[in-house]
């Protein structure tokens, strides 16, 4: 059948050939010409004629030959460019003009320069309602061009093309400007590219094939850029597209069986109608394609299982036997590329979560029979390849002649997030650092660190009585092989499984202990072994110590220090790779010794200093990062007697060195991170250099600010601004480790002492949300122990803090919510710090509770840990005047008290509940006002009391239906204890019968045994045969509630303690006077 394609477009103009020709500049020497270029594009499409000029590059895309272009046009080229215009007479010069046409077109479409006449905000940025549009006419002449090149017969034309309507697609999702481009408005745009496919699989033309490559090529691109997008919006348009590509996969040519493959793939994530209902087709067509000679089909063939296997396991649980068959033959495919696509089937495998369905015993079983066979075949793959071990024999002869950092050594440094309030504990936003960089010696996924990584997987998923019987005769045999290359995989492999089975290798690591300490030290070892051995020994720290706390009294005392011993001896190695290792398994080391160190602290100080001389880029990045573990892992004791001295006068002149040289250098950044921790760890034996510290950190601060203040285009640039956030956490780490004595640092320093709160100021306000994240955590450092040195500025800090409150920006609206929480404290009774503001703070606040918080297109956001800090924040601002909160509390009672429920800390749980008291006493009517149910408004009350006695590591069903041993009250928060049972007693008193027999019936009874005889009084409505059911584990005795779905949702809580009876206090409540709600005030008043 014929293929319609849309009618062809007007030639293009001479103007935008000459512009064209300038722009491609083939004299790399007439800069000023392409420069001239680059403007003259920019002001044409700043200017009224954007749409003019858009649709003219369109048509030069679209064009096919110079012979299109009317002659007087093709003068006006010549007499302005003869070079250019002679030489586009050749098909491959012109072709070339028109893919630079293509891709300046999709600049100008996805990312054009702001109009001339555009208003600008401070940064220069117009704003989005002034950004450039396209005329109607002008957006479907452009729909129609791109669709023609698309078709091209040239390749380079449809990539371009592709490549412009792709992103074109994902734009108008965020640009409003674009919205014609999207894939439910472009209407033609699915049907038409299912066509080519689906013509080009009978083609009775040349041209069919190239519509169908061009095709191929647009739909896998919309496909992998945007997914569930394309499906949802064209999913009419699947019926016909999926029967073609299914064709199309199956047909001779390998190029479009390729982009047919990948299609089908890409579809298997939103899984639309038209590929469930063509399932088992799509499996007949990888089946029939898994012994195909060419590779690029036997990847496809295996990234499509995988992505079955991941995405919608139930297509490949009833073939799981042949499926696993065929993809162990595939792992160890004689193509390297294959062979890795086939590897991450077992690691996809073994990361499937049960619980969801996602993996059955009978797909356990299968991959099970196949381990003796599969495990070796992963201890191959972790072998490096003969091309690979050139390599790495060249690399080492250079690092050993003292060579320059490499490429892959400068990899990217990304600073960590200090996030303050609930779960302060875990700050590090980054999390751990992959283990990735000690499978290989660059950051590309290979067959070696899939092969470990799925071995690691498989060995925690089946543990060691499947894992050591078939791999460990392989194991021994690789460890004591003559070529060094095998044993090298061999020490990964026996990393690899430490996770898994540690315990059932606890008999033979006393022989593998000292073998992995001899390669470190064996001065004939190769490089990647001492490498791979120094993370192997990280991996089994756990059994060090293990061994040190040997009850029966047989451990290796001395354990730890040789290790320690072993591992610094190599940090002055000649080789940047074994460097790296070791600072990083120290590191680990350290992490599961902690004051296990202490003894050694001395001599690996003096190592780590020795190597801080003499070290490089990542490998200095890497050794700060150890100093910083050392502080947070063994804590006050690296800031014990003279060890301060060894090391922070060092760590503070390679800052300044560095630091003069280039503020900017990203190696800074683990260094002032380290400096942070230490400064804490320390404490005040921190203060004979924390002056310098202060001054280094200002210093940093000014000259950042000044460059990026100069600089329009990169006041935004979230990198050049990280000198700036380490410099305020280390000030941070001064306030906490001083204490109140930081005032007196800041007044001794006469350069930034007196401008210090005007720099603070204007951090508060900076454009960049980690500055202001950073901010706002030393804001509340401050508030807590130097309130004299924001005092003046407060006003301008809590108005800048509450604009902060923005959800989009987590960490920096943890920290706003914090900060204000803590300024609450330090006013204590003084309300009129806070009196300008408590009304948008509680405005910003009760969205947070309430769990409603919303993003950019209105989608609710799921903000770890904001809502407990906000709860503590709202308790706290009540207890300065509980009349800022009482009025609205009706409407985020219920969410209050959840957020309450959730908080760990305990002053900070303290506080959001004496707030929560007070603001209820202050308008009892809240109760009934939060919501049509009472009764479950009280059940959100007496759980939220309830879970100060359930400990965060037994929050279990043993709680509604056995015996549990709730955890007691503080003893320290007596005063608190009694607020709440008169609370308690109180809306108890005040509830109707009917009203309370709800709450009551509500309640399990292991509840009310914590609460009778309690505040509410002695009228316990147990029965034996309540209690019998419960003690024979009866769930039918508690019937469902509120309660049992808070416990179900509750948050982390402090460590354990049992008790018995919590609430003991002999208060009678006569029941038959029958009082209402609406007397509560007055039981309270009295109370």
């Amino acid at each position: 059948m014929p293929l319609s394609l849309p009618p062809p477009l007007p030639p293009p103009s001479s103007s935008i050939l000459t512009l064209l020709s300038a722009l491609s500049n083939p004299n790399p020497t007439d800069h000023s010409r392409h420069t001239l270029a680059l403007q003259a594009r920019d002001d044409a499409l700043s200017s009224p004629q954007y749409s003019d000029v858009c649709v003219d590059l369109c048509r030069l895309l679209a064009c096919p030959s110079p012979a299109a272009i009317p002659a007087s046009e093709l003068q006006h080229w010549n007499d302005s460019d003869p070079q250019t215009a002679q030489r586009c007479a050749d098909p491959t010069a012109w072709n070339n003009l028109r893919q630079m046409a293509g891709l300046s077109l999709k600049n100008a479409l996805v990312s054009p320069p702001p109009p001339a006449d555009a208003p600008l905000d401070s940064l220069g940025r117009p704003p989005p309602r002034h950004r450039a549009r396209l005329s109607p006419p002008a957006a479907s002449e452009i729909r129609c061009g791109l669709l023609l090149a698309v078709c091209d017969s040239d390749s380079g034309v449809r990539g371009a093309a592709s490549t412009a309507v792709a992103r074109c697609c994902v734009a108008s999702d965020a640009e409003d400007a674009m919205e014609s481009f999207g894939v439910g408005r472009w209407s033609e745009l699915v049907p038409f590219l299912s066509e080519c496919v689906a013509v080009a699989v009978h083609p009775r033309k040349e041209g069919h094939s190239h519509a169908a490559a061009g095709a191929l090529l647009t739909l896998r691109k919309l496909l992998e850029d945007i997914p569930n997008r394309t499906a949802r919006e064209a999913s009419s348009s699947l019926d016909e597209l999926v029967p073609a590509l299914l064709e199309t996969a199956m047909r001779d040519c390998e190029a479009l069986r390729k982009e047919a493959l990948a299609c089908l793939n890409c579809l298997v994530g939103p899984m639309p109608g038209a590929l469930v209902a063509n399932m088992e087709a799509y499996l007949r067509t990888l089946s029939g394609a898994a012994s195909d000679p060419s590779p690029e089909i036997r990847k496809a063939v295996c990234r499509g299982i995988v992505s079955l296997l991941g995405r919608r396991t139930e297509y490949v649980r009833p073939h799981m036997n042949s499926i696993a068959e065929f993809m162990l033959r595939a792992t160890s495919d004689e193509d390297v590329d294959v062979a890795s696509e086939a590897c991450e089937f077992w690691l996809t495998f073994a990361s499937l979560d049960e619980e969801d369905d996602g993996c059955n015993d009978e797909m356990m079983g299968c991959v099970a029979s196949l381990l003796p066979r599969l495990l070796p075949q992963l201890l191959r793959g972790m072998v490096y390849p003969p091309d690979k071990i050139e390599e790495l024999m060249e690399t080492n002869a250079a690092e050993e002649d003292g060579g320059m950092d490499r490429a892959q050594d400068l990899a990217p440094v990304f600073r960590k997030s200090k996030v303050k309030g609930h779960h302060e504990e875990d700050d590090d936003d980054d999390g751990d650092e992959s283990d990735d960089d000690e499978f290989d010696d660059d950051n590309e996924w290979t067959l070696r660190k899939c092969s470990a990584a799925s071995l690691d997987a498989l060995s925690g998923l089946y543990g060691a009585s499947y894992i050591l019987p078939p791999l460990l005769p392989a194991l021994q045999e690789g460890l004591s092989h003559d070529d060094a290359w095998v044993r090298e995989a061999s020490i990964l492999a026996l990393g690899a499984i430490a996770d898994g089975c540690k315990d059932e290798l606890a008999p033979h690591l006393p022989r593998l202990h000292p073998f992995l300490l001899n390669q470190l030290s064996s001065p004939d070892s190769l490089p990647q072994l001492r490498c791979i051995a120094a993370w192997t020994l990280g991996r089994y720290s756990s059994w060090v110590v293990d061994q040190m706390n040997d009850e029966k009294g047989g451990g290796d005392l001395s354990l730890v220090g040789r290790v320690a011993e072993a591992l610094v001896g190599r940090l002055l190695d000649r080789n940047k790779k074994v460097q790296l290792a070791m600072c990083s398994a120290l590191g680990v080391f350290i992490e599961s010794t902690g004051e296990l160190m202490t003894p050694y602290l001395d001599p690996v100080f003096r190592a780590l200093v020795e190597a801080l001389n003499v070290y490089r880029t990542r490998s200095l990045m890497v050794l700060c990062d150890t100093f910083g573990v050392m502080a947070d892992c063994i804590g006050p004791p690296v800031g014990e007697g003279t060890l301060p001295g060894l090391y922070i006068p060092s760590l503070l002149r390679r800052w300044n060195d560095m630091a003069m040289a280039n503020p900017f250098d990203r190696a800074l950044l683990p260094l002032m991170e380290c400096l942070g921790s230490l400064t804490v760890a320390c404490g005040m034996n921190f203060q004979p250099w924390a002056l310098e510290a202060f001054e280094y950190s200002m210093s940093t601060i000014e000259a950042c600010t000044l460059v990026i203040s100069h600089e329009e285009e990169l006041a935004e640039d979230d990198e050049l601004a990280d000198p700036i956030i380490c410099s305020v956490d280390l000030i941070d780490g001064l306030v906490e480790a001083l204490g109140g004595n930081f005032v007196a640092l800041v007044h001794g320093s006469t350069h930034f002492g007196p401008t210090f709160e005007n720099v603070l100021v204007s951090l508060s306000e900076h454009v960049i949300p980690g500055v202001r994240m950073s901010l706002f955590a030393l804001l509340g450092d401050l508030a807590r122990n130097a309130p004299s040195l924001i005092e003046a500025g407060l006003n301008k800090f809590l108005t800048e803090a509450i604009s902060s409150i923005d959800p989009m920006h987590p960490s920096m609206c943890n920290n706003a919510v914090w900060a204000v929480g803590e300024v609450c404290v330090r006013c204590g009774e003084n309300a009129g710090p806070l009196n300008p503001h408590a009304s948008n703070l509680l405005q910003k606040l009760i969205p947070l509770l309430m769990g409603n918080a919303v993003d950019m297109d209105g989608n609710a956001l799921d903000l770890h840990g904001i809502a407990e800090n906000a709860a503590t924040t709202m308790g706290r601002l009540a207890s300065v005047n509980p009349n800022f909160v009482a009025p609205d509390l009706g409407r985020f009672l219920k969410g209050w008290c959840t957020g309450m429920s959730r908080v760990s800390n305990p002053i900070e749980r303290r506080d959001a509940f004496q707030g929560f008291v007070v603001s209820i006493r202050a308008n009892p009517q809240s109760i009934q006002s939060a919501g049509p149910d009472v009764p479950d408004t009280i059940s959100a009350i007496l759980f939220a009391v309830l879970s100060w006695h359930i400990p965060q590591d037994d929050i279990s069903m043993d709680l509604l239906h056995k015996t549990y041993g709730f955890k007691p009250f503080p003893e320290n928060f007596g005063e608190l204890l009694n607020s709440l049972r008169h609370l308690l007693h109180d809306i108890k008193s005040s509830a109707d019968e009917a009203c309370w027999n709800r709450v009551e019936g509500q309640m399990p009874v292991n509840v009310k045994r914590l609460m009778y005889p309690s505040c509410f009084g002695a009228k316990c409505k147990l029965n034996n045969d309540t209690m019998d059911n419960v003690d024979n584990k009866n769930p039918a005795a508690t019937p469902p509630c509120s309660i049992t779905n808070q416990v179900a949702r509750l948050g982390d809580m402090p460590p354990a303690k049992a008790m018995a009876t919590l609430y003991p206090i002999a208060t009678e409540v006569n029941l038959a006077s029958g009082g209402k709600l609406s007397t509560i005030q007055a039981h309270m008043g009295a109370a």
